[in-house]
């Protein structure tokens, strides 16, 4: 048997000395909004979960799961257009 751990998510919100902010694993500290721009920081708890959903929905989705997420689209794509009819 082949067991892998399971992946864990890149970013999480974190409580920091005062505020809360957005943690990156990959960078290990505080995200970034966009390349250069300014860190995911001094945040209340809604704006960080709010900014953690909008960074891991613009997250590429996984090479192996790509056939998965295609299924996934299509289905919603059909039953939107099902629905207009």
């Amino acid at each position: 048997m082949n067991f892998t751990a399971p992946e864990q998510a890149r970013f999480l919100v974190r409580k920091g000395s005062t505020d809360w902010m957005v943690y990156d694993r990959e960078l290990k500290g505080p995200a970034q909004l966009e390349k250069g721009g300014r860190f995911a920081e001094k945040l209340t708890k809604e704006q960080a979960e709010r900014i953690k959903q909008a960074l891991t929905d613009a997250l590429p989705a996984p090479a192996g799961n790509a056939r998965v997420w295609r299924d996934r689209l299509h289905r919603e794509v059909s039953a939107k257009q099902t629905t207009n009819k």
